[in-house]
C-alpha cells in the first residue's frame, strides 16, 4: 500500500508492506508495466525508480530517507509530514501554498491535479478546474483550502 508519493511526480514512494514477499505488476493503459517485489519482512519500505532502496520497521526512518531521495530529485520537498500543516491528497503531502489560484495557468492547475492523481475532464475550463478547490473562512478571512471530493 502506498503511504506517500513524491509531490513532484518522481517515482519515490513509501509503502506499507501489507503483502510481504509478493511481487506486484501494474499495467497501464499505454501498455507500459511496473513491477515491484515487496520485501519478505519489515513494515515499511521506500521504492525509488522501481527498486526497494530502504526497509525499516520505523516510519520515521523511511520517511527521512524518502525526504532525502526527493531532495536529490528536485530539491524543494515538503520534508517530514506535519500534522495540521500538510494535507495528504492521494499520498502526496500538500501545503496551503501548493494549491493553485487564479494567478496560475490552466496548465499549472492540471499539473497540480496530475501529480496528485486527481481526475478531471480534458475540456474543463480554468474556472471549472479551480472550482474543486474550496476555501475555508473564519469570518471574512480565508484560513485554509481543501480539495472537494
Amino acid at each position: 500500500m502506498i503511504v506517500r508519493r513524491c509531490s513532484q511526480g518522481h517515482r519515490v514512494r513509501i509503502h506499507r508492506n501489507t503483502t510481504p514477499g509478493a511481487t506486484r505488476t501494474k499495467t497501464y493503459a499505454d501498455g507500459s508495466t511496473e513491477t515491484l517485489a515487496y520485501p519478505s519482512s519489515y513494515t515499511y519500505f521506500v521504492d525509488v525508480d522501481g527498486t526497494v532502496a530502504k526497509k525499516s520497521n520505523s516510519f520515521k526512518v523511511v520517511e527521512e530517507f524518502f525526504v532525502a531521495e526527493c531532495a536529490k530529485k528536485h530539491g524543494d520537498g515538503h520534508g517530514r509530514l506535519i500534522v495540521g500543516g500538510h494535507h495528504i491528497i492521494n499520498g502526496v503531502a500538500t501545503t496551503q501554498a501548493d494549491y493553485p489560484t487564479d494567478a496560475n495557468t490552466k496548465a499549472e492547475i492540471k499539473d497540480f491535479y496530475d501529480k496528485r492523481g486527481v481526475v478531471y475532464g480534458g475540456s474543463e475550463t480554468k474556472s471549472e478546474l479551480l472550482s474543486r478547490i474550496v476555501p475555508m473562512y473564519s469570518g471574512d478571512t480565508e484560513v485554509s483550502k481543501h480539495l472537494k471530493v
